[in-house]
């Protein structure tokens, strides 16, 4: 006979629970709506689509064709020599109807073109796929150094007054190049421009990449050279114009110039020019006189504003029904420039301007962030970068992760956009690979970084010199997280192969979490290290980073670890089992919705509230392209589990606030499922039985016992047994101890039972 306390109580359990279980397993059954111009800005095709029914066609998304990218591009480049991983795209001339293309590992142009810019792919809202070349390639250059026997570093990019500017060093030497474009003679030239710093030891420089079909014509002077030969039935001229008297060679790699030692700087320019024969009489020499070298900040004075107006947003706060509020800052979604608002990253300075990274290229300031959010002040603060995913302010300077380097971000000026994109850090790993994204820029208190790639979670030094991986075996990772200590630190990958579902790996040195398949020796039994906590697929499809409550802050949150949910727009609370030697979690809801998929989220010591950067993407319910957004704590009475330990055979759970003995000590208030998943190739993976591992399901465990202990918030859950297992859920249903019911579930992963 089943106690009819039991019974009662294992009713009110599932009541409690239909809700929630209904809510994660329905799926639309009718026909995705069309792809639509119409749609208002700001608004995906598959706003609000349940996560599940998404296909590869709800996701063709060609509005960044539309955008305004700003002066420079950083991207991978597919060219007619080959694709360059880390390429720097410009555009040239007074109407932008050229563009050239450096590599900026070599510090070198690789392609020059006419018409237009590039081309972005409306595949995956052109983030997968590589843009192109939107215009008939007019110089090649061979894969390689521009400047032959010299180690090239490179420093950043000027957005100054005379255009573009590039800044790198050939061994010692800093070096200054202004690209440029001109229409001369019924041609086109190619210019560069050079502020060749002083240097001790000789500087070779490829001028033009062509390949001579017969001996080359040549001119010169003391301060001048001039190359001409016919390519393809059309004239090519090269010459230079320079301060002191170099030497040169011609051979079948290009035309290359020797810059002797100098004890000044030198400052020079090389013309590529082609066009009809009949146009040679016509073109013009360069001027035959010596210059002085000008002033440095001649070439890196910084340009004036180029993002105006700045825009005016009104927020909008959030009920302040639960503990936690979310309010929503309101993007400008309607902008000049068509700019789109993929989040990625937030954080702030201590002027209180906040800093928002969008995957597209951008990083927008946002002013006026105060309690009624009212007068929202937004300003397009820099452009051009290589799908940012994730920043941080350290010192009041906005550090960028891009797929090519961490940014450094400098406004020179003040007037609100950056001048100076200094290369921090250089030694990421890119890869040309559609999927092989670089994320989740985090710092702790002694100033390191960390990100994550498809190779590891690294830890780069302060002084961004240089890189440590700490640990490997992830798919696709789109969170991280670090404590502001460094001690602890995170990392969330994407359900797929050798993933069977979303999870959260605490990392230690020199680990291996599995992705590639298992790695077996015998410190690691599984074959990979023990993961933090398993998450059921359908509570969390695609997870996002890690953030950590300051102690002082959120009452009972205080010191605790957040989880963003991307897939599903929530979050989670993250509870460590301390007690155990081996790592093992719990994953507890928490009543917050977001807008878009939260990607990275960072606490404000001005108010204490959690910003969270949002984005839309493939398979996630965001109703919004992107979405910025504050959690605050509102002080109300919230009842939520803040601690468990596993012992052997038993679970304790510690609640917030005191509960009612009854009803806390009524194993009926209990309802304790488990599960393991198959760790393969495969795609994911479905549910299987603990106690038959060949069937598919999950298994009801039995609670023999529940007792409340003395410190009266604390509840001690016993089994028959309990083993290691991938996924238990608890739910349950208790009072607290004023009489009001609280109803709740949550996830765990037993690694040490």
């Amino acid at each position: 006979m089943i106690p009819r306390t039991l019974l009662k109580r294992s009713l009110q359990l599932l009541l409690s629970t239909l809700p929630c279980l209904v809510a994660c397993a329905q799926s639309p059954t009718s026909t995705p709506a069309p792809l639509t111009n119409s749609r208002a800005p700001g608004v995906p095709a598959v706003s609000g689509r349940e996560p599940g029914v998404q296909a590869e066609k709800d996701w063709v998304d060609n509005r960044w064709q539309a955008t305004e990218v700003g002066p420079f591009l950083a991207s991978t480049l597919p060219t007619p020599n080959g694709t360059i991983t880390r390429a720097l795209s410009i555009k040239l001339g007074t109407n932008h109807d050229a563009a050239i293309a450096y590599d900026t590992v070599t510090c070198s142009p690789r392609v020059a073109w006419t018409g237009g810019f590039l081309k972005f792919s409306p595949t995956r809202f052109g983030l997968i796929d590589a843009p192109k070349i939107d215009g008939e390639t007019q110089l090649l250059y061979p894969p390689g150094t521009g400047w032959p026997d010299s180690s090239l570093k490179f420093v950043g990019i000027h957005r100054a007054a005379a255009g573009v500017t590039l800044e790198y060093q050939a061994g010692s030497t800093r070096i200054i190049e202004r690209p440029g474009f001109a229409r001369i003679a019924n041609g086109i030239a190619f210019t560069r421009a050079f502020r060749v710093e002083a240097h001790t030891q000789p500087l070779k420089l490829l001028v033009a990449p062509h390949r001579p079909k017969a001996r080359a014509e040549t001119e010169s002077a003391p301060t001048y050279l001039q190359a001409r030969w016919t390519l393809d039935d059309r004239a090519h001229v090269a010459d230079i114009s320079l301060g002191q008297g170099p030497t040169h060679t011609i051979s079948e790699a290009g035309w290359v110039l020797t810059l002797q030692p100098s004890t000044t700087p030198i400052e020079f320019e090389t013309r590529v020019w082609s066009g009809p024969t009949s146009a040679l009489p016509d073109l013009p020499k360069v001027a035959l006189s010596r210059s002085e070298p000008g002033e440095l900040k001649a070439w890196t004075e910084p340009a004036l504003a180029k993002w105006l107006p700045e825009l005016t947003t009104q927020g909008q706060r959030g009920s302040e029904a639960e503990f936690l509020a979310v309010d929503t800052l309101t993007l400008p979604y309607a902008n000049p420039w068509n700019a789109l608002f993929f989040g990625a990253g937030i954080d702030f300075s201590t002027d209180g301007a906040g800093y928002l990274a969008v995957i597209h290229g951008d990083v927008w300031r946002v002013t006026g962030v105060d309690a009624s959010l009212s007068s929202l002040k937004w300003h397009r603060y820099a452009t051009g970068l290589f799908q940012p995913l994730g920043l941080k302010v350290r010192g009041d300077k906005v550090y960028v992760l891009g797929r090519d380097r961490i940014t450094r971000l400098h406004d020179l000026n003040h007037d609100g956009e950056a001048d100076f994109y200094e290369s921090f850090f250089d030694g990421i790993d890119t890869s040309p690979g559609g999927h092989d994204y670089v994320t989740c820029l985090e710092v702790d208190d002694a100033g390191n970084f960390y990100y994550t790639d498809p190779k590891g979670v690294h830890r780069v030094r302060p002084d961004g010199r240089n890189k440590t991986t700490l640990a490997t075996g992830w798919r696709n990772p789109n969170g991280l997280g670090v404590s502001p200590d460094g001690k602890i630190i995170t990392v969330a990958p994407q359900q797929g192969t050798w993933t069977p579902s979303s999870e959260i790996s605490e990392v230690k040195q020199g680990g291996y979490y599995g992705y590639g398949g298992p790695k077996t020796s015998t410190d690691r039994p599984l074959g990979y290290d023990p993961h933090l906590c398993w998450i059921p697929h359908a509570v969390d499809n695609s997870s996002g980073s890690q953030a950590w409550v300051p102690k002082e802050s959120w009452g009972p949150l205080g010191g605790q670890m957040l989880h963003l949910l991307w897939g599903r727009c929530g979050a989670m609370l993250i509870l460590r089992d301390t007690n155990s030697p081996i790592v093992q979690g719990a994953a507890v809801p928490l009543p917050v919705r977001f807008l878009s998929g939260p990607n990275r989220a960072s606490f404000n010591p001005r108010d204490e509230a959690l910003y969270v950067a949002g984005s839309t993407g493939w398979q996630t319910s965001a109703t919004k392209d992107g979405a910025l957004q504050r959690v605050r704590y509102t002080r109300k009475t919230a009842m939520l589990p803040l601690a468990w330990k596993a012992h052997q055979n038993a679970i304790e759970i510690t609640f917030n606030q005191p509960l009612d003995a009854g009803t806390a000590e009524d194993r009926g208030s209990y309802a304790v499922k488990q599960w393991n998943y198959r760790y393969s190739q495969d795609y994911g993976s479905k549910d299987w039985s603990v106690a038959d591992p060949t069937k598919e399901g999950r298994d009801e465990v039995e609670v023999t016992a529940a007792r409340l202990l003395p410190d009266g918030k604390t509840v001690r859950l016993e089994f028959k047994s309990l083993k290691p297992v991938m996924q238990m859920e608890i739910k349950y249903n208790v009072n607290v101890s004023s009489g009001k019911a609280s109803r709740g579930q949550f996830w765990l992963s037993l690694n040490n039972p």
